[in-house]
């Protein structure tokens, strides 16, 4: 069951908790601060450029996958989600997803589909499946939770490089030879839509993927932090994604991580797959 807070849908928590939310997420139990060396490595590139090898190193024409989030409080108790994700890209650039719940019971079958559009508002509608109703819930609110977790709505659609600017700025943590590149809110719309002052973004300098992050929110204080691991091939000609991540709620103490399993890139899943329609039929 879902309960409405300030005209927004949530679920219910499961523990009781001094945090405004709780935990899901993108990886880190562990703080980006460092107990390995510096892997800083000079570079010949700008930190845009940076950004944009990252932005096609993650592009796909579409991608499915089960996902296991665990949720993790305060006090050091767990509860754990499944669903199951699918992604298709349009020749426009524009995004869409769908995913639904497997598990637990009291939320099996709930949906959200998404579009990410490029030239207008983010668009969500959420499918209560004991109602049997499609909810439309509010695209541009991109610092809410994510289904409750610690990640934010923001912290999993394509980066947009137009609203940012980048500086380069320092490693503090990377198993391999990394680059920092620090991003800042370039348009007064995205300094208004974010959750974050400032995000510190450490990327692989040979995969050009993220393997971990440092958030800011508005008040300039490092509120969260974000850890990919377990990096694998899923396709052809070196394409690779985290099968691990995890992202830690700083002030409020708690954690969420998803593990990712029977990882698909690039199968042909039809665009009428991810449609309101689809939504409202099930998986």
């Amino acid at each position: 069951m879902l309960i409405a807070v300030d005209n927004r849908f949530h679920f219910p928590r499961i523990f009781t908790m001094t945090a405004s939310h709780i935990v899901c997420g993108s990886t880190l139990a562990l703080l980006v601060v460092g107990s390995l060396a510096s892997a800083a490595v000079p570079s010949t590139m700008t930190p845009l450029a940076h950004i944009e090898a990252n932005i096609r190193a993650e592009a796909s024409s579409d991608e499915t996958t089960r996902v296991t989030i665990t949720l993790k409080n305060a006090q050091g108790k767990t509860q754990e989600r499944v669903l199951h994700w699918r992604t298709v890209t349009l020749a426009t650039g524009d995004k869409r997803s769908l995913l639904y719940f497997d598990r637990p019971k009291s939320i099996e079958g709930t949906g959200l589909l998404t579009h990410e559009n490029k030239n207008a508002e983010d668009e969500r509608w959420l499918y209560l499946p004991a109602l049997q109703k499609t909810r439309r819930i509010s695209g541009s609110d991109k610092s809410d939770t994510f289904m409750g977790t610690d990640f934010s709505y923001e912290d999993l659609v394509t980066e947009e490089s137009e609203n940012y600017d980048y500086a380069f700025g320092e490693v503090h943590e990377c198993p391999t030879a990394c680059v920092a590149v620090v991003a800042t809110p370039r348009t007064e719309k995205e300094k208004t839509e974010s959750g974050y002052s400032k995000r510190v973004l450490i990327l692989d300098s040979s995969t050009h993927m993220v393997v971990s992050a440092e958030y800011y929110n508005k008040s300039g204080t490092h509120a969260k932090s974000f850890r990919a691991s377990e990096f694998r091939a899923v396709k052809g000609e070196g394409a690779i994604r985290p099968f691990r991540m995890e992202m830690t709620d700083l002030i409020n103490q708690h954690s969420t991580v998803m593990a990712f399993d029977a990882y698909q890139v690039d199968t042909g899943v039809p665009e009428d797959e991810i449609s309101l329609r689809s939504l409202t039929q099930g998986h």
